[in-house]
């Protein structure tokens, strides 16, 4: 490393420092882990951030005319520094790569692990349909996929069976591939690395086993916790782990549950795991399950009335694999059975998956969830009080309320100590943009749901 490339990372480490040193580790983590200065000269200043989300974040939190504050000091500048930002890959748009832009790496065919067919055609972004629940996870994913082990590593995905994790690999995969076939993919299931790596040992082929690895651009392993217990293999995947990100090669984990609550796997691993990003995958609302059924039926060329979707996407909520699974259940049984696609047909022929309905949630409990989050007492959210920090906990109950009940903008509002309906729908349209832009309060608010359904 060259002097003017020390200076210049010893200058973005003391920023850190006084910028952003009251922030928590979660927020450090997210938001200023992925930045870094790239250049420096007389007049102005290039700070590199993965994407737009970053950007803004920069701008709203006054955060530019502080790092410039701090730059101008260290560097004894009475001038006016003009702050550049460069980005690496901007999620907010959606641009094919040119025959130019593709990347071509080295190809040795007798170590491939894994070839396009392994990848499911129909598992891709484009695919993917999004609400504030995924739209996170999927943009980290697709950012990992386009700028392999730049932008964020390693990434680690959990959620509940059947909510999208699996779909996300396969996009990653999918991408990779698009952008050059000579990408060489590492994908496997936990379970199936256990059973490789007992293999390997028994038949001496260690070696073969971890090139397979190590020579690969991305290591995308599906369902972590079934490493859980198996001492060697994580042993060996800790080492296969440090050596990929040592090379800065891709890794995106995924899991049933959070890195905390992996008991039964080294603490070292679930450190590692928790290096990068970590998103979460919540409960799909109504919305997007509707969506899903449609993209679903219109990609297949088949018509199903909306009632009739409505119906399945109202009674089949925590599961997208169970939901996608009862709409071609029940679009067989109607093809083959020459059966209407009424709502009485659907009851009929779903009466044995359909979930029963969830409990109701009180607008109590979204209280009781929001005051703890924020950490404010419930006295203060209810308060007259206008304060920007009661304000964002407020509105976020606010939103919830209308997601998670059927109480009326009125009634809402009154529950919160308002007495105008517009109070409540200006916190709902509020809330929604705002989650739909920065992915730190879309985290927060999953995680209130979580807590709201749980308790």
């Amino acid at each position: 490393m060259n002097k003017q490339e020390l200076d210049v990372q010893n200058l973005w480490e003391k920023v850190k420092n006084k910028v952003f040193g009251d922030l928590d580790p979660q927020k450090l983590e997210l938001w200023v882990s992925p930045l870094s200065i790239k250049e420096v000269d007389e007049n102005s200043v290039t700070i590199v951030v993965p994407n737009k989300y970053f950007s803004d974040w920069l701008v709203s939190n006054g955060y530019l005319e502080k790092i410039r504050s701090v730059i101008s000091e260290e560097l004894n500048s009475s001038e006016l520094l003009e702050i550049k930002i460069d980005y690496i890959y901007d999620i907010s748009q959606s641009q094919e790569l040119t025959p130019e832009q593709k990347i071509d790496y080295e190809y040795i065919p007798e170590k491939v692990f894994v070839l396009k067919e392994t990848f499911n055609p129909e598992y891709t972004f484009e695919n993917f349909i999004t609400d504030e629940s995924n739209r996170f996870a999927k943009a980290v994913c697709e950012t990992a996929a386009k700028q392999p082990g730049s932008a964020y590593n390693p990434i680690f995905i959990y959620a509940p069976v059947g909510l999208g994790k699996t779909h996300l690999l396969h996009a990653v995969g999918n991408k990779m591939l698009e952008m050059s076939r000579k990408f060489r993919i590492a994908y496997i299931t936990a379970d199936k690395f256990v059973s490789d790596y007992i293999s390997a040992l028994q038949n001496g082929k260690i070696d073969s086993f971890r090139s397979k690895f190590q020579n690969a651009i991305a290591l995308l392993l599906d369902d972590v916790q079934f490493l859980i217990g198996k001492e060697k293999s994580q042993e060996e995947f800790f080492h296969i782990f440090n050596i990929l990100f040592d090379n800065k090669k891709q890794i995106i984990i995924t899991s049933d549950r959070k890195p905390q609550e992996l008991k039964g796997i080294e603490e070292r691993l679930i450190s590692r795991f928790e290096w990068g990003v970590i998103a979460d995958i919540g409960r799909p609302s109504l919305e997007l399950r509707l969506a899903i059924l449609k993209h679903k039926s219109q990609k297949q060329k088949i018509f199903v009335p909306e009632d009739v979707l409505r119906y399945i996407a109202e009674n089949i909520t925590e599961n997208i694999r169970r939901l996608e699974g009862a709409l071609l259940k029940v679009v067989a049984k109607a093809i083959t059975e020459n059966l209407p696609l009424t709502i009485d047909t659907v009851k009929e022929i779903l009466k044995d998956i359909i979930e029963p309905q969830p409990k109701p949630i009180s607008i109590q409990k979204i209280i009781e969830v929001v005051a703890e989050e924020f950490k404010i007492s419930k006295n203060e959210l209810l308060s007259k009080k206008r304060t920007d920090a009661l304000a964002l906990p407020r509105q976020f109950g606010m939103y919830l309320a209308k997601k998670l009940t059927d109480l009326s903008y009125l009634e809402i509002a009154e529950s919160f100590g308002r007495k105008d309906h517009t109070t409540a729908y200006h916190a709902y349209t509020k809330i929604r943009e705002l989650i739909a832009y920065n992915p730190y309060y879309a985290q927060i608010l999953n995680r209130m749901i979580e807590k709201i359904r749980n308790g």
